[in-house]
């Protein structure tokens, strides 16, 4: 019993994070009348991850629909982080425009904690959070 106790500590504070960091779907309304929403595909990732299923990018998604509800091309993205992460997280690309109503940028960090993403459409900033950590330690082991 006492082998397991830091494994269900860590299940228990992974369980946390994904709840605490869960997707909000909210739209805002830009000033020529887009709904703008900001989604992560993973709001935790890792650090150099041991095991390949660990996801090591995020990829954030802005979806852009006019006034009828109808996806809004040729919009201009822009991507960014809080300043004080600027020199510790990259997105790819930086700018670019909506095609099919959706705009993608490719979230990576070269260390831990957690960082407010943003994606600016016209004068509205929709923002997410992306914590990033290092990978678990493998459980079990053979002794």
């Amino acid at each position: 019993m006492v082998r397991s106790v830091p494994a269900i500590c860590l299940c228990c504070m992974l369980l946390w994070v994904s709840i605490a960091c869960a997707p909000k779907h909210t739209e805002l309304l830009s000033e020529h009348g887009y709904r703008v929403s900001l989604h992560v595909s993973e709001p935790l990732i890792f650090l150099n991850p041991r095991r390949s299923n660990l996801p090591e990018a995020a990829v954030l998604v802005v979806r852009v629909r006019d006034a009828q509800g109808q996806p809004a091309d040729g919009i201009p993205v822009r991507f960014s982080v809080e300043s004080s992460w600027t020199q510790n997280a990259s997105l790819t690309p930086a700018e670019t425009l909506t095609r099919n109503g959706e705009a993608r940028a490719i979230f990576q960090a070269n260390t831990i904690g957690v960082v407010q993403v943003m994606a600016q459409v016209d004068n509205v900033t929709p923002e997410a959070r992306i914590t990033i950590d290092t990978p678990p330690s493998p459980t079990g082991g053979g002794s």
